[in-house]
């Protein structure tokens, strides 16, 4: 099958960029089956040695760089789309002919307008902004930012329903993205398929240190922000009233200012960006995910459950991954409760290798790329079949 996949990002690996890993993810295990053909935007600050990371697996690639001007600002509010990508797209489905348009972020929904009559396309885009945007608000700090948030739902919202019914198929990573589109798109045409793990590079490694309690991601995305204060300063007292010489680390790039005041605290660590993620996640005797909102797959619960971490996390952090409570992870929303399971895990190893072994091993059966990219195929080859049966 001959693909023409467009990206809101230039795919590469590795990287922990959670709209990146599919397609780069996907790109490298379909392109010896299927002949890949990528067009991507590339952002401010990127190196061109990014764009060179798909070459060996496409086709062909086109990068444009993204425009960030006035028009750009408002192509975001409407859904537009920047001129210069839609002309790359129309001249490559000309010269390339492909069986299949894969876009890759909501925000090249528009382009399924000019491309539906021709070819099939399919609409990966990972979670619903309106969602999203309604979740943050819930914990926004001052009434101006949730006006701001509530406003970016409905205008999310909007969009969803304007340009989402040009996909034969909408991709969202986990239910309850899937619970929230099917307001404004027929259920049948939503598919649920959620984010993999790459199983040889987060190998299962464990090598904990006792006390050490870590939590990883993005230290400046609002839900990552909310949970590491929220331990630090209401969960991690009560676990050094047990366990004294217990420690939380906070790992992960671009640590907010908010984030980093949290290592005047007694026990708390902040590292900021670190050069590899997986050497963290090996040393963890819990790795903690304390995520009070944010919903769909988090790549921290996959990638913790393939190193081999015993993971303490709230129901909200396995939204899209459901993990069985005392048996693949332990699960607290409660503080007190969570706080109990993290020393619970921390006193008792055999437990804690319980943990480590299922998680890994659900990782292995439900979460390889190889399974996921799978199941990404099986829906290329549903909605090519249906729309040439239709013809």
């Amino acid at each position: 099958m001959r693909v023409l996949m467009v990206s809101e990002a230039v795919p590469y690996l590795p990287c922990h960029d959670g709209f990146r890993l599919i397609p780069a993810n996907l790109i490298r295990n379909l392109s010896d089956r299927h002949e890949i053909h990528l067009i991507a935007l590339s952002h401010d600050g990127e190196g061109a040695e990014l764009s060179e990371w798909p070459r060996p697996y496409c086709g062909s690639v086109s990068i444009i760089r993204s425009n960030h001007g006035v028009g750009a600002k408002v192509r975001t509010m409407t859904g537009g789309i920047d001129p210069a990508l839609e002309r790359c797209t129309l001249d490559a489905v000309a010269k390339v002919r492909p069986d299949l348009l894969h876009l890759e972020g909501g925000g090249l929904a528009a382009l399924l307008r000019s491309t539906r009559r021709e070819l099939p396309g399919i609409l990966s885009i990972h979670d619903s902004r309106a969602l999203r945007y309604r979740e943050f608000a819930r914990y926004a700090v001052g009434a101006r930012e949730r006006f701001r948030l509530k406003l970016f739902s409905v205008m999310a919202r909007r969009q969803e329903r304007q340009w989402f019914g040009y996909a034969d198929r909408v991709v969202v990573t986990s239910p309850s993205d899937a619970e929230s589109l099917s307001a404004v798109l027929n259920a049948q045409r939503i598919a649920v398929i959620p984010n993999g793990v790459d199983l040889d590079y987060f190998a299962y490694r464990p090598a904990p240190e006792p006390g050490r309690i870590v939590f990883t991601g993005s230290m400046n995305w609002p839900p990552n922000e909310d949970a590491a204060e929220h331990f630090a300063r209401d969960v991690m007292p009560a676990v050094r009233s047990r366990i004294p010489d217990a420690t939380f680390w906070i790992v992960g790039a671009d640590p907010s200012p908010r984030v980093r005041n949290l290592a005047n605290i007694a026990g708390v660590n902040v590292t900021g960006t670190v050069a590899d993620i997986r050497p963290w996640i090996w040393s963890a005797a819990v790795y903690a995910s304390p995520l009070r909102f944010g919903l769909g797959v988090k790549n921290k619960i996959l990638e913790a459950m393939a190193c081999g971490a015993a993971i303490v996390a709230t129901t909200r952090s396995l939204s899209g991954t459901p993990l069985v409570d005392g048996r693949d992870a332990m699960v607290a929303d409660d503080d007190t409760k969570f706080a109990d399971a993290v020393v619970r895990v921390l006193s008792d190893s055999e437990l804690r290798n319980s943990l480590a072994r299922e998680a890994r091993r659900k990782a292995e059966v439900e979460y390889s790329w190889d399974s996921i990219s799978a199941r990404f195929e099986g829906l290329y080859r549903e909605v090519v079949t249906r729309r040439q049966a239709a013809a």
